[in-house]
């Protein structure tokens, strides 16, 4: 399929399926909900800026709500 085509209605619904049901992580900083999504097999823990682990995260994230930095480190 070349990436300029559309994505067929039955695509797009069964890829809209996966992208909503996949886990999220909470802020920790103010327990927002979304802060991202993960992959289904993926473990990951977050860091608030203040929390000891923050400078050992793997990559890092604002959150849209409080505008906290977040830590993530991934486990699995």
């Amino acid at each position: 399929m070349n990436s300029k085509q559309a994505i067929s209605h039955s695509n797009r619904s069964a890829y809209n399926h996966r992208r909503r049901n996949r886990p999220r992580l909470p802020c920790p900083a103010c327990a927002f909900e979304r802060l991202i999504d993960t992959g289904e097999f993926i473990r990951s823990k977050t860091y608030a800026s203040e929390d000891e682990g923050y400078l050992d995260a793997d990559y890092y994230q604002k959150c849209s709500k409080c505008k906290a930095d977040i830590g993530i480190k991934r486990i699995e």
